[in-house]
């Protein structure tokens, strides 16, 4: 079983747990490190976001609790970064890049609250076209992950959340590889996220089969998250993404760092 969890959310944003409980559920899984990830705060504040000058308070409460359980497991405040949101000034540990919503002339539109609300975005904003709106999101997610320099990408094919996007379309699957791609130029990790398992919405993880062999000939890493908001999801299919990463080449690595801060976590390359 993976031994730490890098896409965590507390409290803080839409998370159902306490930062002290999220800890001592980690502990209690054998974990030797543990990373908070909360949503970023986004201009027209949804409802899931941390808010406005919350930054500070929840680095300091997460390095609080982080030295009070220093002899048991690892703590790092990291934040999950949305692409409607500014660059961060507070001392984040790490910067998990993610897309939640397309805005287009003021309007802004989430793409993971509902399948109805993913198909108004695409017929309100795409004309109708699942193939615009999927180019759409690459082009945002690639430049969200080179201006804000993240060091993990967070559920690259977020779109497909519902079976709505047409992921056997060869169209959409090179524009998903050429995102890749171009992504990868400037971070290499990726994450296998299992958050929709969880949430009974998916029977597997973020990213596609092809995107996954796409990532494993480029040479990235993936690290295997739960996109945790309830303590007792923290270790979805863990165990069964050891097997599902190796079904595609990949190998466990024990000693990988995330950046200069994180080091010593267990990757998939």
């Amino acid at each position: 079983m993976q031994k730490h969890n890098f896409h965590t959310h507390t409290v803080f944003s839409d998370g159902h747990d306490s930062v002290r409980e999220m800890i001592e559920c980690a502990i209690s899984c054998g974990f030797t490190s543990l990373g908070f990830s909360d949503h970023s705060y986004t201009y027209y504040q949804r409802s899931f976001c941390l808010p406005a000058n919350f930054g500070e308070i929840y680095i300091d409460r997460v390095r609080s609790e982080a030295e009070k359980y220093a002899d048991r497991i690892k703590v790092y405040a990291g934040i999950e970064l949305d692409s409607e949101s500014e660059v961060p000034h507070e001392d984040y540990d790490y910067i998990l890049a993610s897309v939640h919503d397309m805005s287009k002339n003021g309007n802004v539109i989430p793409i993971d609250f509902s399948p109805e609300e993913e198909t108004r975005l695409v017929n309100e904003m795409y004309g109708g076209s699942w193939i615009e709106f999927s180019k759409a999101y690459y082009d945002k997610l690639v430049n969200h992950v080179i201006r804000n320099k993240a060091d993990i990408v967070g559920h690259v094919d977020l779109i497909t959340k519902y079976g709505l996007v047409p992921e056997g379309d060869q169209k959409y699957s090179e524009i998903a590889v050429e995102a890749v791609r171009e992504i990868a130029k400037y971070c290499r990790t990726f994450e296998l996220n299992t958050g929709a398992i969880a949430r009974g919405l998916r029977s597997l993880p973020y990213p596609n089969g092809f995107i996954l062999r796409e990532l494993k000939s480029l040479g990235c890493r993936v690290i295997v998250t739960s996109d945790c908001h309830f303590k007792e999801k923290l270790t979805t299919w863990f165990d069964e993404a050891e097997e599902y990463l190796a079904s595609y080449g990949f190998k466990k690595s024990e000693n990988e760092n995330i950046n200069d801060k994180i080091h010593g976590i267990s990757m998939w390359i």
